[in-house]
């Protein structure tokens, strides 16, 4: 299970004008959970599955735990059910 970063200033970039979630759809990429991050322009993916081997150039690898931001964006249950594997496309 990895969790994924969205940019939208990237996605702007390569000329992505769908929705994140239709670009998740499309990719086959299935998660726990999602997190605005308004400061930098990004979702914030918990727990996805199916994730290509190749992502375009707006989705990169997120290196954060999901107890570590309980209040900022992610809610004690959102936090268990990535840890735990329940819940799903969030």
């Amino acid at each position: 299970m990895r969790h994924l970063r969205y940019c939208f200033y990237s996605a702007n970039d390569c000329n992505e004008k769908r929705p994140p979630k239709k670009v998740m759809q499309s990719l086959g990429i299935t998660y726990k959970g999602v997190t605005l991050q308004t400061m930098g322009d990004q979702r914030w993916y918990w727990g996805c599955e199916n994730v290509p081997e190749e992502l375009p150039g707006y989705l990169s690898d997120l290196n954060a735990d999901p107890l570590e931001w309980i209040g900022c964006g992610v809610s004690q249950k959102l936090a268990d059910e990535i840890t735990t594997g329940a819940a799903g496309n969030g």
